[in-house]
């Protein structure tokens, strides 16, 4: 077997930047979300003042929120990491990258796969995927395991 090329000291010292890491994006989508709802609400009033029926006030709005949690965590865990160099915008912030288990580029399917397995990570507020990242070897949350892949500092250019 060969030894991995990712330094597990190297993974150590991003364990509080991955905690703020998660932070910073929830922060973020809830901000976008927000302005979702609010946007829906305000093209619901003119829908309603034309004939739609009013339940248009509650279902546009909602409709919006969930479009932008779903499409903007796609947008986020897949979709950006994938073009920027395995960072999402908060990893790029706080200097981090998602690399596999041999220091290679992740596929799409290895960011889908973290994706998927955030459900469980997000158990309890998050308390999971922060409990695993402390205890594993590598610091890994159970998404990186399953796809293998890490966390990582960014290298310095």
């Amino acid at each position: 077997m060969t030894k991995p090329a990712v330094d597990v000291a190297d993974t150590r010292s991003t364990v509080l930047r991955r905690y703020w890491q998660h932070v910073v994006e929830f922060a973020l989508l809830t901000l976008a979300v927000l302005l979702a709802v609010v946007l829906g609400a305000l093209a619901a009033v003119p829908l309603i003042k034309l004939g739609v029926p009013p339940e248009a006030f509650t279902v546009l709005p909602m409709s919006a929120a969930v479009a932008v949690a779903f499409l903007g965590t796609l947008w986020v865990e897949i979709w950006y990491p994938h073009r920027h160099g395995g960072s999402t915008p908060a990893m790029r912030w706080l200097g981090l990258r998602i690399v596999t288990l041999r220091g290679g580029t992740p596929s799409v399917r290895d960011y889908f796969v973290r994706w998927l397995l955030m459900a469980v990570d997000g158990m309890l507020l998050g308390l999971v995927g922060a409990v695993l990242i402390a205890v594993t070897p590598r610091h890994q949350r159970l998404g990186d395991v399953v796809a293998r892949t890490v966390v990582v500092r960014r290298a310095v250019t």
